[in-house]
């Protein structure tokens, strides 16, 4: 008799695959913005008070500059134990885009861009 005890070799599905340390940059469905534990650990974002969003609509790109100073269109940081949330479903309804749409996670690239600084940078077209 053929032993089929060797043939599988199976794995337990434990619910969503989300890894901790994950470095990306989510967008969920009611216009949050969410920066990873493990983002938020490269890029210190969670010694921020405020970030600063930018739109390139031509290149569909938001670019986040982090800040403690207040400044117009400034969004609060909400932290939590690792990570942190930014507000910005008025972000996406000011540059006429639709959330939902671009629900998702976003891999980022850090740049600096005269006239603003250093910036981290995600594409709405590549998840």
């Amino acid at each position: 008799m053929l032993d089929m005890n060797n043939k599988y070799k199976f794995v337990k599905f434990e619910g969503g695959y989300h890894p901790r340390g994950d470095t990306k940059i989510a967008i969920n469905n009611s216009g949050l913005i969410r920066l990873s534990s493990g983002f938020c650990r490269i890029t210190k974002a969670t010694n921020f008070t405020y970030a600063v969003l930018f739109y390139d609509a031509t290149n569909q790109a938001v670019a986040f500059k982090f800040t403690e100073h207040l400044e117009k269109g400034a969004v609060k940081i909400t932290k939590d134990k690792t990570a942190a949330t930014l507000a910005t479903k008025s972000f996406f309804n000011a540059n006429g885009l639709n959330f939902k749409s671009h629900f998702g996670r976003y891999d980022w690239k850090k740049l600096t861009i005269s006239d603003i600084g250093e910036v981290y940078i995600i594409e709405l077209t590549k998840k």
